[in-house]
């Protein structure tokens, strides 16, 4: 379960029992081989860990390197996103600088990327499937992990040399649609 949505289940939603589909895209090999690289520089016990019994824990490094298109979508055919999409372009992303989203519980370190496309996606998807957005400010970022509080601070700059070093960028033309249930299902993009 990525950041966006386990965000949005704990903080905002405040019922366990509320699941949402949503929208993303994947990171390319490229970004995902340096986000297991800074992964590596981290010490496990700065990480913010829920352990929600057994083997289940919740938090800690992000496992699926992506970025949230549209998150709180209650439904899990991907008709309507399929038919919304139809003769949209995917585009570029840019990988911007390395930061710390906060909140009471912990800290999150992302990098922050720029993008006209997804910019343009979300604002589509948003309209037509008559979404009320969590959080109105649209801020595409992929996820390094959550720490606790305080503890990111100690890694922003080693993960803002790795991500920023070459002026990473990579393009996109499909998106994942992921329904409650964790059923994926890949639309393609003109």
């Amino acid at each position: 379960m990525n950041w966006y949505k386990k965000f949005i289940l704990s903080e905002k939603v405040q019922n366990d029992d509320s699941e949402f589909s949503w929208i993303r895209v994947n990171a390319p090999k490229k970004i995902k081989d340096i986000h297991t690289n800074v992964k590596k520089e981290i010490d496990e016990k700065d990480l913010y860990v829920v352990d929600q019994g057994g083997d289940d824990w919740s938090y800690g490094f992000e496992d699926m390197p992506h970025l949230t298109v549209k998150f709180g979508l209650e439904f899990d055919e991907p008709d309507q996103v399929i038919e919304s999409l139809k003769g949209e372009k995917g585009g570029n992303v840019e990988l911007d600088n390395v930061e710390i989203f906060d909140n009471e519980k912990y800290d999150v370190l992302v990098v922050k990327c720029k993008s006209k496309a997804l910019n343009k996606l979300h604002q589509k998807l948003t309209k037509d499937l008559e979404i009320e957005d969590k959080f109105p400010d649209y801020k595409p970022h992929i996820t390094i992990a959550y720490f606790l509080k305080g503890k990111a601070k100690k890694y922003k700059a080693m993960a803002a040399r790795a991500f920023t070093y070459y002026l990473l960028d990579f393009d996109f033309n499909e998106v994942i649609f992921e329904d409650r249930n964790d059923k994926e299902t890949v639309i393609k993009l003109d």
